[in-house]
């Protein structure tokens, strides 16, 4: 690194006249970063002495700006901040040329490189566009859209290796003989901004479901035809799509119906093409079918003079005929396959194509989605956790998509985890939010942490583009909510307890109070009760204390004198004598 001395500085300069000239090659290139380029700046001049190894070359990103790299006549180079030695220097002395090299490529390496010799001749520049190793791929469709004045057209662009969520678009639209226009863009934020002379009659929306940027023209005029054109990141363009707006009183139409039918595999389903200002009797009929990311493919042909050609793998299962009754052409498919599933197009004429009818043929048992739990109640800073289990597929060959439906909202997409563990999320929504899979009960798991009063709302797992699950309503309570339910909770197990325990005392107390009514006889005081128990107790120890008694003969045996107690009454007392004692006889075994 170094300057060069100013003595030879003046030099220099007398050495080069106005007819000295620097071309720069290439004017732009486009590199995928990781990868090396090279630029070439010649050196032209009317003086044979004008060679490369006699004067300083600087390089710089504008005109008049600051250097960035510089390569003097004694070998030593100049490097900003910045610019390591990636960045290599050199001349070229056979074809009079300066060279710039850049190797590893990075993002930040895309700029204009413009070489500069003396301070005030520069090169023409050259544009240096470092893309990613994987750049998006756009695949425009249809190719050709044909549609009446009046009626609305729909142009697909379809992208690969990004998400549309995460994407600006661009709609441009070339007339023949014209340079491309704008037409309008929409952003991540689904902000829309159009070109002057465009109006709300050209919408952009985006399809997560196939990851494809639609743009829609409603009531099509004549001068509404043309090429359009999808693009991203600045420079990458889809193949376009060419858009014809016919006279509604010159050509045929051609309406199709049903524009989608849903059929489990192995079934039949049938299209119907009708058209107007033209017989069906006198043309020929021609049914394509056309899968996302790809071009119309040719099924069958039916001619006016009721002859037929198939297309390979459709023999046995197509059928095309008429119905003049309603002017109309019928396609049949029998014994549908999943790979049948596309949109189906009649034309006639070669050029004049029907709008198409969607078929979405789907296994025989397709999956069914249980999610669990119905309602999820967490509090505000914990986790909450929604569970989608999975019938008659399995989740580890299944992409998963989540949404959130919240109160007088659409649906809005939250994110996508596919089956090679990736996680697409919509745009706003943080890793907060992940997907995962628990295979041990087929199940995907959707875990919020750090939930936030903003998340409340019904989630949906969806898979196959249309199977949704039945929903869970996620609440999120404030701390303060969950301590005042704590509180309610506690006040009212406490009551429940203290209920029991008043309950349990009292069918005690009533048990007692039973008791001690059937144990005493009626009119009897607690002194006579007294009188006997001491009575018993006492003949009871008396016999424990004797010997045993000898053996009894037959005949003989102990009797104990009780007194029969007696109910009060009105009447006199009795007197009992000894005669009048009642015995109770109590034979020992």
């Amino acid at each position: 690194m170094g300057t060069a001395d100013a003595g030879e500085s003046k030099i220099i300069k007398c050495r080069v006249d106005t007819q000295t000239t620097l071309l720069q090659s290439p004017e732009a290139v486009t590199v995928t970063e990781g990868g090396t380029v090279t630029f070439r700046c010649d050196l032209r001049s009317s003086n044979a002495d004008s060679t490369v190894n006699r004067y300083d070359l600087h390089w710089h990103h504008s005109r008049g700006g600051l250097k960035i790299l510089s390569h003097y006549v004694n070998g030593r180079v100049y490097r900003s901040r910045g610019f390591s030695e990636r960045f290599q220097l050199s001349r070229n002395v056979t074809s009079n040329s300066y060279i710039l090299t850049i190797r590893d490529l990075k993002l930040t390496d895309s700029n204009t490189y413009i070489c500069e010799i003396w301070g005030k001749i520069y090169g023409n520049g050259t544009r240096l566009n470092v893309t990613i190793a994987n750049p998006p791929i756009l695949l425009q469709s249809p190719s050709l859209e044909r549609v009446t004045e009046g009626h609305t057209a729909r142009l697909q662009c379809t992208i690969r290796n990004a998400a549309v969520t995460r994407t600006d678009v661009h709609w441009y639209w070339e007339q023949p003989g014209n340079t491309t226009e704008w037409v309008l863009t929409h952003d991540v934020r689904n902000i829309t901004q159009r070109s002057p002379g465009f109006t709300e009659r050209f919408q952009s929306f985006r399809d997560s479901s196939n990851n494809s940027f639609i743009l829609t023209i409603t009531n099509v005029q004549p001068n509404d035809t043309g090429i359009y054109y999808c693009k991203v990141w600045g420079d990458i363009s889809g193949n376009g799509s060419k858009l014809t707006v016919t006279d509604p009183l010159a050509d045929p139409v051609l309406i199709q119906y049903p524009r989608f039918s849903k059929v489990p595999e192995g079934e039949t389903v049938e299209f119907q093409c009708a058209m107007h200002n033209a017989s069906v009797n006198d043309t020929d009929v021609h049914w394509h079918y056309q899968q996302p990311g790809s071009n119309r493919e040719w099924v069958i042909s039916q001619f006016e003079n009721g002859t037929f050609t198939k297309a390979q793998g459709f023999h046995d299962r197509v059928h095309a005929s008429r119905n003049v009754g309603s002017n109309s052409y019928i396609l049949r498919l029998v014994n549908v396959t999943l790979n049948d599933s596309a949109v189906y197009h009649c034309s006639v004429w070669s050029y004049i194509y029907g709008a198409g009818s969607q078929l979405n043929v789907t296994v025989a048992n397709p999956p069914v989605l249980l999610q669990s739990p119905s309602l999820e109640r967490v509090t505000e800073g914990h986790t909450a956790r929604l569970q989608c289990t999975m019938r008659n597929a399995a989740v580890t060959h299944t992409d998963i998509h989540w949404y959130q439906e919240q109160l007088g909202n659409n649906k809005t997409w939250v994110l996508t985890h596919d089956v090679r563990n990736n996680t697409q999320w919509s745009p706003g929504l943080t890793e907060r939010f992940q997907s995962s899979r628990d295979p041990s009960n087929n199940s995907f798991i959707l875990t919020i942490t750090n939930v936030q009063p903003n998340d409340t709302g019904v989630y949906y797992c969806k898979v196959w583009g249309d199977i949704n699950g039945n929903g869970t309503l996620l609440s999120v309570m404030e701390q303060s909510e969950e301590l005042w339910l704590m509180i309610i909770i506690g006040v009212a197990l406490a009551f429940v307890v203290l209920l029991c325990i008043f309950l349990i005392i009292l069918l005690y107390v009533k048990k007692w109070a039973c008791f001690q009514h059937r144990s005493k006889p009626e009119g009897t005081s607690e002194e006579e009760l007294n009188t006997v128990y001491a009575t018993v107790s006492a003949e009871v120890q008396n016999k424990q204390m004797t010997a045993s008694p000898p053996p009894l003969e037959e005949g003989e045996l102990y009797y104990a004198d009780i007194q029969f107690f007696r109910k009060k009454t009105e009447q006199p007392a009795t007197v009992v004598t000894e005669e009048s004692t009642e015995y109770a006889a109590i034979k020992y075994t």
